[in-house]
């Protein structure tokens, strides 16, 4: 016997009552925002980190209350897809994937012997009593603004056919004597060192930027020193050595998950 239609009706009416009821607890799944005791101190400590002398219960009653509705918005532009084609977001979320890269993938404490070995493939970061005599043309940032870099790059074509040119004053500690990195660190900071030290003999640089300004350089003689053993290199060995390691883990992690997704080109 075929059923009837009321019959029909009833089961269909049952199912869609059931459909209903089962998006109406995911919704109210999802429209249920937990506050966990690690969240409230987050946003306290946010509070009291502001420095500022207010009340701080109703500062506090704010910020949470600020967090809340900051988490909703949130979780409403998740449901209306709003981050699909946010750039800032997806940075936000790569950034966030590629930490947990690391957390999944912790590097151990390199051994004496890998350091060693660090240290004999990379003798040339770690010299003691290396020393460079150069030459040196500054370009003030505070005499010239945002045009200093402008005007080195236009006055590096004539020292490079060995012509002069003008110049600002900078009473540099040591130009054209023999110059330890460590001084010229201090003086100019990290890249200009590492720029003037990597720099070959009777060969302009191109424009190196300083907070001062900006730095045209010549090394004219270069004392190579002598490579450090593996006690004197010390922290920076290691943390070189470390952060190798993880480039090298990273990628490896990187080209694994690339591997596992197929990459269409489009015509």
């Amino acid at each position: 016997m075929k059923p009837s239609h009321s019959a029909l009706g009833f089961l269909a009416v049952a199912a869609l009552i059931g459909i209903l009821e089962w998006n109406s607890a995911e919704q109210a799944a999802a429209n249920t925002l937990q506050i966990t005791n690690a969240q409230r101190a987050f946003v306290r400590e946010q509070v009291l980190q502001t420095g500022v002398q207010v009340d701080v219960e109703t500062s506090f009653d704010q910020a949470m209350g600020a967090y809340i509705d900051d988490e909703i918005l949130y979780r409403e532009g998740l449901k209306l897809g709003l981050e699909k084609d946010d750039l800032i977001v997806k940075r936000r979320v790569v950034q966030k994937m590629r930490f947990l890269l690391e957390d999944m993938t912790p590097i151990a404490p390199p051994t004496h012997a890998q350091l060693q070995a660090w240290l004999e493939k990379n003798s040339q970061r770690y010299q003691t009593g290396q020393a460079v005599s150069f030459e040196h043309h500054f370009f003030s940032r505070g005499k010239r603004g945002d045009e200093a870099l402008f005007h080195a790059r236009n006055a590096r074509p004539a020292l490079l056919a060995g012509g002069s040119i003008e110049s600002d004053p900078f009473p540099l500690a040591g130009s054209g004597v023999a110059t330890h990195k460590d001084q010229l660190v201090k003086e100019l900071g990290l890249p200009v060192g590492n720029a003037v030290f990597e720099l070959p003999v009777n060969e302009w640089s191109a424009p190196v930027q300083s907070s001062m300004g900006v730095h045209l350089f010549k090394v004219t003689a270069r004392n190579e020193g002598r490579t450090m053993s593996v006690q004197e290199a010390g922290g920076q060995l290691l943390s070189d050595l470390i952060a190798a390691q993880r480039d090298a883990v990273n990628k490896a992690g990187m080209a694994a998950l690339r591997a596992s997704y197929t990459i269409l080109e489009t015509p």
